[in-house]
């Protein structure tokens, strides 16, 4: 595991940051993992070799199509795809191959073309047949029950498509409930219809893993199917889309995103379906080189192949291997052993953070059902909030820590974390259509991850501790801006941030951890207490204000 740790990009690099060099840390592996020497290597070696893979006349044709399937037959094996599975890779992530499915099951439209029908139907048919038309397709359309912790990837695209969607609620204990999403299955209004149950392995905000097995096998039961987001479990936790000990709970599609594993930035998305869903009477999605058998100015014909005729243009190899790299990596180590780790780093955490009042943790916080993601909220010890974007800013800018704060592009499920209702939604989409984007609510989200190591899981577990019960001194040192949400430093201007990094490597990260937490209780010491500023932003939306400011 250090060997594979000392793989890692700047894996003892520093960055420069307004209160000095910092070691970089980086725990923001829920968004993207980083790059991996092992699979850099074979990329170079791919790289000398690399052609166009539409062509096996040449050594460089034939190297670059033997790359392709070997990647092809590695990423089938890792998610347990059988004969019948089509595997196509997708530009950009989980959520290109969200989309590519949409298409094949007929359900994704471009809104142009859905408004360009519209219009012409409107113009041929009058506005009374069209509305008849519509009244139809809306009683007959695909319906898609969504999970209770979707991403936006996995919720929106389908809202927009033909389908109608239905959001399926949580149950008390923080998971999906099974119940409640029987009784849609049952319901007479949606029978007859395709339903697609699109529901995430886990979420990517509190890493609550879903029992998939069960989901499987209940939509089956009533004739629907399961497209499983994989996007936030992929990294961590097997895909077996053909269980050999329950064949009932096979998964009929499924998406994720090989950029989040260690070694995997750079890669396409992946998608791979049962072919049973594929219409290959109609035309492929995309029609373009690559699809065809033969092609004369009156006419052409299409490959029978699935996923030959799904791979328009000339395939991103390099990404598709990176993807088949990153899984072998992840593989290679043992996912008990990732398991194992990632639990005692979760257990470490909680226990840890027991003791300081000001985190909010979001979620169930029983380890045995969650991923190592952690999202959270500080309290400020005079009362209300630190703004999650201030807290991920002062965790690079003082200690180095890479994080992330916003919704984690998981609108409807943070409503439900906050406990924000209808009303009190509205009213925030108000203010961020106004211009105070600021208000938004969130959390701020860390990666409890296997490729940190024992001192670096304890630096961030201190450092969260210690900004819980002492960020605040640091406001008014940063500036807000509450139409975007960010704070800025207010001493000497920033540094460009593709320059950020520097520094020589520090082998004893320990000591310097310690130093660092040591140099922060100092700083905090030597700040002067300062009133939270209130009110300070228009009064419209300041009763929506719930964290602290600088003043000034």
């Amino acid at each position: 595991m250090d060997t594979l740790r000392e793989g890692l990009t700047a894996r003892h690099g520093m960055i420069r940051t307004p209160f000095g060099e910092r070691p970089l840390v980086y725990a923001d592996y829920t968004a993207s993992g980083r790059p991996h020497r092992a699979v850099e290597d074979q990329i170079n070696a791919l790289h000398a070799l690399l052609a166009n893979p539409h062509t096996e006349d040449s050594a460089t044709g034939r190297a670059s199509n033997a790359w392709l399937k070997n990647a092809e037959t590695t990423i089938k094996r890792a998610v347990n795809a059988s004969a019948d599975d089509a595997l196509i890779p997708c530009g950009a992530g989980a959520t290109a191959a969200i989309h590519k499915l949409q298409e094949v099951l007929g359900i994704a439209c471009p809104p142009a073309s859905l408004a360009r029908m519209g219009d012409a139907v409107s113009a041929a048919l009058g506005p009374e047949a069209k509305a008849a038309l519509e009244a139809h397709l809306a009683a007959t359309r695909p319906v898609v029950f969504v999970g209770p912790y979707e991403h936006h990837s996995n919720e929106l695209s389908w809202r927009e498509s033909m389908a109608e969607v239905v959001r399926v609620k949580l149950c008390p204990d923080g998971g999906i409930d099974f119940a409640a999403l029987e009784t849609l299955l049952k319901a007479p209004q949606w029978q007859g219809r395709m339903r697609i149950g699109a529901f995430s392995a886990a979420s990517n905000v509190t890493g609550i893993i879903s029992d998939v097995r069960r989901l499987a096998k209940l939509l089956h039961a009533h004739d629907a199917i399961l497209a499983l987001d994989c996007a936030a479990s992929a990294p961590y936790t097997a895909i077996d889309m053909h269980p050999a000990d329950e064949p009932d709970a096979y998964v009929d599609a499924i998406s994720f995103s090989p950029h989040k594993f260690v070694g995997g930035p750079g890669s396409c998305g992946v998608l791979v379906f049962n072919t049973a869903l594929y219409r290959r009477e109609l035309p492929p999605t995309c029609c373009a080189g690559g699809t065809v058998r033969y092609v004369w100015d009156g006419g052409h014909d299409f490959l029978d192949d699935v996923e030959a005729r799904e791979k328009a243009g000339t395939p991103g190899l390099p990404q598709l291997v990176r993807a088949a790299l990153a899984l072998e990596l992840r593989d290679a180590l043992g996912l008990e052993r990732l398991h194992t780790i990632e639990q005692d780093c979760l257990e470490r955490a909680f226990t840890a953070w027991q003791d300081c009042p000001g985190v909010e943790i979001l979620g169930p916080q029983d380890p045995s059902r969650r991923l190592a993601i952690v999202s959270f909220n500080l309290r400020d010890p005079r009362g209300g909030w630190l703004h999650p974007r201030f807290v991920t800013t002062l965790l690079s800018d003082l200690f180095g820590i890479q994080a992330r704060a916003g919704c984690a592009c998981a609108g409807p499920y943070a409503h439900d974390l906050l406990g924000l209702g209808e009303d009190e939604a509205l009213a925030y989409r108000d203010a961020v259509l106004s211009g105070h984007a600021g208000l938004r609510p969130g959390w701020s989200r860390v990666s409890l991850h296997w490729a940190m190591d024992e001192a670096e899981i304890g630096y961030l577990i201190d450092a969260i501790a210690f900004l819980s019960a002492e960020g605040w001194k640091f406001l008014d040192l940063y500036s807000f801006d509450v139409t975007t949400g960010a704070w800025s430093w207010r001493g000497a201007a920033r540094m460009d941030a593709r320059d950020a990094m520097c520094g020589e490597r520090i082998d004893d990260r320990g000591a310097l951890f310690a130093a660092l937490l040591d140099e922060a209780a100092t700083r905090a010491c030597a700040l002067s207490p300062c009133p939270d500023a209130r009110p300070r932003l228009p009064e419209a939306v300041e009763r929506l204000r719930q964290f602290s400011l600088p003043v000034g």
